[in-house]
């Protein structure tokens, strides 16, 4: 109380201190927000591309759109994996289309408002329009054109502007595509004109033949333990190779030990009785209606409102299916664990179902929709069309004659044929009325909206000859309570503190070297590691110094249902972009100077062995002469594997003549030629220069990646994720 009196004596100190305290919190605004000016090379930034910034919201929205096109596609909701997956591809996307905006405007490859004009609105369709809007059916470049002029007309239900932005990602993709093909032809047309000199050497190289024969010594003679060295000559030959270790971006690698986030034997008997005690109303249900109601008031899984056919995979195919198809109407069965979750199955209903189904439509199209009014009028009548036939008994035929837009059938009465049950081309939606549950001779209305279309479907006949059944799932999930999780925690917890330095986590991994799971090349980019959706563990990773041991990381194992774990990390390796310190590629500079070592120890012993044949050779060391016949420098293999080296030398060392020591890959070799055949003279070099072209092409293909490796690319996505 008393410093209060004095801050009230003395008002320049409060608002002195209160503006100070203003300043402070500013200050560490700015350096901790993730939209910090204080922290340089990000800002607002996701990443940049040779200095082109990539916006972070801009990036976001991308992400946000992929993943809600692949949701509704797929009828879907992604899981951590998942997004993390259409992360990665959104921004491998946003980065290429720069990459080759920039390769393009260097070569002047263009794609013109004229051209963009006749791949999106003439017949000259571009097939990513034309599989997107017509897919197997025939292009209607009129409706087409009907259809761009009234973008700006939603559908019913339709988030406002959907349509535009449809159309638009199409245009989009259009563009992209045209210009890499472009530029792909230009490569092409580049690396492509392969001059003789080199459809001759490809030509002798696939030709020339020999025979010969070898003594191998493999690197597995010399025991890892007769090689002495220290760590100042792995740092000398680190030195020497750097470029065999040198890394194109900064990466790290970890150690961890997972603690599973899963339902204790209590957590499974709790769920289970949930089940149990509402089992019996399950089973009295008496109607398919009872059974819907039933599960959308207490099941945990949605209403799966079509058959399943014997033979064919359905969305929520029962393991047990063919039990299932064997046992009465109402039967239940269960409890079973399916997917991380309790649950009983009853048969709700069964039919016999067709492979195919005739059917006839009144199609009404929307790509001559100009305005809304119109749109309304086109309602009204399909409404009172659909009236006519439903409830006034209007022949059908003369209905399609008259109103369908659909030239193709309008003519027949509107008879499309027979449709089969696995046509990719028809969505669920439209199966369901016309061949789970639909009544022959009754009218049906389909909202068709990727074609922007409305039909009048009626089943005409049928051919059922396959059993099918509707199965309800009553179903809980298997899930840990509150104070299982608790406990995991708590485990977690103990494990962080008995092992939180880089001396006692390593005292651990050698007293447990099944718990810990090794992760090499952990780098900005990665959302998983080792399967696991851990972002935040990345953002740790690269805050962290080598040698740290983190706090614990919730994590997902992408399995949707429980599938949580807790982890905590140790930072074993860090890999900056370049030459990496030799404490970070120990191992892999270990393996390498163990194997030139090797190499130095058996090429003395070929050697000193002075031998003067591959007979003499093999006596002397203790080894059998292999043979190697008809061998060609451009299939290098041996009986030991691929070695390009021993079998060029094999190739071209001058007949009779026993080489001295070679390198390869399994060990060293001594080669001796017995004989070789030289192609004749080439008197048509058409097919080398095929496959010389061929060669090139396969290249060629890669130009992006090439450009993308040119290219300086900056990732700063991290500091925006990996905060939870």
């Amino acid at each position: 109380m008393a410093v209060i009196g004095e801050i009230r004596k003395r008002p320049g100190i409060l608002v002195g201190v209160i503006a100070l305290s203003i300043v402070l919190f500013l200050l560490g605004v700015a350096v901790n927000d993730q939209f910090s000016v204080l922290r340089p090379g990000r800002g607002t930034d996701a990443g940049s591309v040779d200095g082109q910034a990539i916006p972070y919201n801009e990036y976001s929205s991308e992400v946000s759109d992929n993943v809600k096109n692949v949701e509704a596609q797929n009828h879907i909701n992604l899981n951590d994996v998942q997004r993390n997956y259409m992360n990665q591809q959104t921004w491998n996307e946003m980065v290429n289309d720069i990459v080759m905006q920039h390769a393009s405007d260097k070569t002047g490859v263009v794609v013109s408002d004229d051209e963009m004009v006749s791949l999106t609105m003439t017949e000259n369709l571009h097939p990513v329009i034309r599989q997107q809007l017509f897919g197997n059916n025939p292009v209607d470049v009129a409706g087409l054109n009907g259809w761009i002029k009234n973008l700006n007309v939603d559908e019913k239900g339709q988030e406002p502007g959907a349509k535009r932005k449809f159309w638009n990602n199409l245009v989009k993709q259009v563009k992209k595509s045209q210009l890499q093909s472009k530029y792909n032809t230009l490569i092409m047309k580049s690396i492509g004109n392969v001059p003789k000199w080199m459809a001759e050497e490809y030509y002798e190289e696939t030709n020339k033949t020999a025979d010969f024969r070898y003594v191998e010594l493999p690197y597995t003679e010399v025991n890892d333990n007769e090689i002495k060295y220290t760590d100042g000559d792995l740092k000398e030959y680190l030195n020497k190779n750097a470029a065999k270790f040198k890394t194109a971006e900064e990466s790290r690698t970890i150690q961890y030990v997972a603690f599973d986030v899963i339902p204790s034997a209590v957590d499974s008997a709790t769920a289970l009785k949930a089940l149990t005690d509402k089992l019996q109303d399950f089973t009295k249900g008496a109607t398919k209606s009872d059974d819907s109601l039933f599960v959308k008031l207490y099941s945990e899984t949605p209403l799966y409102d079509l058959y399943t056919i014997k033979g064919e995979p359905g969305q929520q195919a029962p393991p047990v299916a063919d039990s299932l198809f064997d046992l009465p109407v109402k039967t239940v069965i269960g409890p079973y664990v399916e997917n991380g979750m309790y649950k009983f199955a009853k048969i709700s209903s069964k039919k016999m179902m067709s492979d195919s189904v005739k059917v006839r439509e009144i199609v009404f199209s929307f790509a001559n929709v100009q305005s809304e009014a119109d749109q309304k009028a086109k309602l009204a009548v399909i409404d009172s069309v659909y009236t006519a036939i439903d409830s006034l008994h209007a022949d059908f035929g003369a209905m399609a004659a008259t109103y369908s837009d659909d030239p193709a059938s309008k003519a027949y009465g509107g008879v499309v044929g027979w449709v089969k049950f696995n046509d990719p081309t028809k969505d669920e939606f439209y199966k369901s009325i016309v061949f789970h549950n639909g009544v022959p001779g009754k009218p049906y209305k389909y909202l068709d909206a990727q074609n922007n279309l409305i039909k009048i479907v009626e089943i005409m006949e049928e051919k059922p000859s396959k059993p099918g059944i509707k199965v309800a799932y009553f179903t809980r999930q298997l899930a840990p309570s509150q104070e299982t999780e608790t406990d995991i925690y708590s485990e977690a917890t103990q494990f962080v503190q008995a092992n939180n330095t880089e001396e006692k986590w390593k005292k651990y991994a050698a007293a447990h070297p099944a718990a810990i799971k090794t992760v090499p090349n952990i780098t900005k980019e990665s959302y998983d590691v080792n399967q696991l959706s851990a972002r935040s563990l990345v953002k740790w990773v690269f805050d962290a110094k080598r040698g740290d041991v983190s706090p614990i990381k919730t994590v997902d194992d992408g399995s949707g249902v429980n599938g949580r774990k807790y982890v905590v990390a140790y930072l074993e390796a860090v890999n900056g972009e370049g030459t990496p310190d030799l404490e970070s590629v120990k191992e892999q500079v270990k393996l390498a100077f163990l194997k030139e070592k090797k190499y130095e120890v058996l090429a003395k012993k070929i050697s000193d062995a002075k031998a003067a044949n591959v007979d003499d050779l093999a006596t002397k060391l203790g080894k059998q002469v292999q043979d190697a016949p008809n061998s060609i420098f451009a299939n290098p293999n041996l009986p030991t594997g691929i070695e390009p080296a021993v079998v060029a030398a094999g190739v071209y060392i001058a007949q009779g003549k026993l080489s001295g020591p070679i390198r390869g890959n399994q060990g060293v070799y001594a080669v001796q030629k017995v004989s070789g055949v030289d192609p004749p003279a080439p008197t048509d070099l058409t097919r080398a220069v095929m496959m010389a072209q061929q060669a090139a092409m396969a290249k060629g293909r890669a130009s992006q990646d090439a450009l993308r490796k040119l290219s300086k690319v900056q990732d700063y996505r991290l500091g925006f994720e990996g905060n939870n």
